[in-house]
């Protein structure tokens, strides 16, 4: 870790003691705990301390390793780069009749549809349920941005917020996806510094990897990874892969993004044939049995099976990186220290009868195949 950076000193103790002499030199006696003038120079000197600390805050933040909000952000605008802004999460709502009719159902733009009244999703367009017709799909965007409406389950948006004649069902035919929450807030700051510090990768145009990588972690908030190689078949063609967060594969929108960020005329090799395709799935299955004594039982339990536990900590770990070998020695890690520094207690031993060691290519991530198959034993 790099060392703190201070351009003060901001010593609590040390500013203290100073502002305590030097009022004992200016006074020409001692001043002892209870002296009024004592208090007052401990009074002083906390509003001192306080001055000085925002006075080496401000400082810092000149640096980008410390800078924040605003100032971070003219730090990028020196060097073209912007926050990337928070996105809506989207689907396709199917909107259906009980029974053909004999005349067009038009569904306007801004139709909106709900699973709880929480978040809504409407309509991109107005499209026609024709006649004779049961259905009609339309996409449909959330009405909030950010991260929070992804994931809601194919058919679990039903409740039609903007009635319209003769239209008795809706529902979403695909989960909801492709919401994030950008680079806008405090904790986009850091991905956001990170953009800014590849920006001398972006200078070249002569086709280096980090250059890519840097302009397709640009393209998407979401993109947490990207492998990039030339083609082994064809001369000047470049395969990039993008991973999203949590180890998801992108969407063609998704795709369609960094591609157009990694095509730009001003920023790659005329001759460079850019490919952006999504990452190889590569299954695996999890099935294992631990062993545990009587008296850390359900601690053991708790530390390995629960929402937080060693199997959901593994599971993010080996799908969240390209290339990463499907590894049941790292299983073994977290299962057998989940997190002392926790307090956690692991199993005391451990079967593991899947995953099996698999080596991955570069544009390949491993992806859980199945649910999870976890026993235990009790030994005394």
């Amino acid at each position: 870790m790099a060392e703190e950076i201070n351009f003060v000193d901001v010593d609590a103790d040390s500013i203290y003691r100073e502002t305590v002499s030097q009022l004992e030199s200016a006074v020409g006696e001692s001043l002892y705990p209870g002296d009024e003038r004592r208090i007052f120079a401990e009074a002083l000197s906390a509003v001192l301390i306080s001055l000085l600390a925002s006075m080496n805050d401000k400082a810092r933040q000149r640096l980008l390793r410390y800078a924040r909000g605003n100032v971070l952000d003219a730090i990028g605008e020196m060097r073209h780069i912007t926050r990337l802004q928070a996105k809506p999460a989207v689907t396709t709502l199917r909107f259906g009749t009980e029974s053909a009719l004999d005349e067009n159902i038009v569904i306007p733009q801004g139709t909106r549809a709900t699973t709880d009244g929480s978040a809504y999703f409407a309509t991109d367009h107005s499209a026609v349920l024709q006649t004779g017709n049961l259905s009609v799909d339309v996409p449909a965007t959330c009405t909030v941005v950010g991260t929070a409406q992804n994931g809601i389950r194919k058919g679990a948006i039903t409740t039609l917020v903007d009635l319209i004649p003769f239209i008795s069902a809706v529902t979403n035919k695909v989960d909801t996806h492709s919401g994030d929450d950008g680079e806008t807030d405090a904790n986009g700051d850091d991905r956001y510094r990170e953009r800014i510090r590849e920006y001398g990768n972006l200078l070249s145009t002569a086709g280096p990897r980090a250059a890519y990588v840097a302009l397709a972690m640009g393209a998407n908030a979401d993109v947490t990874d990207v492998s990039v190689e030339t083609d082994p078949k064809e001369d000047g063609t470049v395969n990039i892969t993008p991973l999203m967060v949590g180890g998801r594969l992108p969407t063609e929108d998704e795709l369609a993004e960094v591609r157009n960020a990694c095509s730009q005329d001003d920023a790659v090799p005329m001759l460079d044939k850019v490919v952006v395709k999504a990452p190889t799935a590569v299954p695996y299955s999890v099935e294992i049995k631990y062993y545990t004594t009587v008296r850390e039982e359900a601690a053991a339990i708790d530390a390995i099976e629960s929402s937080g536990g060693a199997i959901a900590r593994y599971l993010a770990w080996q799908g969240g990186a390209l290339g990463r070998d499907i590894n049941p020695d790292q299983l073994r890690r977290f299962v057998l220290s989940p997190d002392w520094a926790d307090g956690l207690t692991g199993a005391v031993r451990l079967g593991v009868v899947q995953p099996a060691f698999t080596q991955l290519q570069p544009e390949q991530v491993a992806q859980l195949s199945g649910t999870p198959k976890i026993t235990h034993e009790v030994i005394t």
